[in-house]
């Protein structure tokens, strides 16, 4: 089993998908995520982060086995603001800008 993207830089709104081998398996994601400290309680192989820290579980389940089979994998790390990131850009491109001398 496994959940990608796995060690990135994550943005508010990133994916992660979860992958299992196994006759139409059925997932649910548990945790924590957000800057409230949500609880994470969703169904299907895609979660999309809050902004904030998460620790989440991805959980597959293959219910047509005669004993049903499951397997878990978490990831937890923080996922930033696009805006926080894009106003940095900004900030540093302007700083960059107002440093050069102009010549005529």
């Amino acid at each position: 089993m496994t959940i990608t993207p796995s060690s990135v830089t994550f943005e508010a709104g990133d994916e992660l998908t979860c992958t299992a081998n196994g006759y139409n398996p059925t997932y649910r994601w548990t945790g924590i995520a957000g800057v409230n400290g949500a609880i994470v309680s969703a169904t299907g192989d895609i979660y999309t982060l809050p902004e904030g820290p998460f620790d989440v579980m991805c959980t597959a389940n293959v219910s047509q086995l005669p004993a049903p089979c499951h397997i878990s994998a978490n990831v937890s790390d923080s996922a930033y603001s696009k805006y926080e990131s894009n106003i940095t850009i900004a900030t540093i491109l302007t700083e960059k800008l107002t440093i050069l001398p102009i010549i005529w």
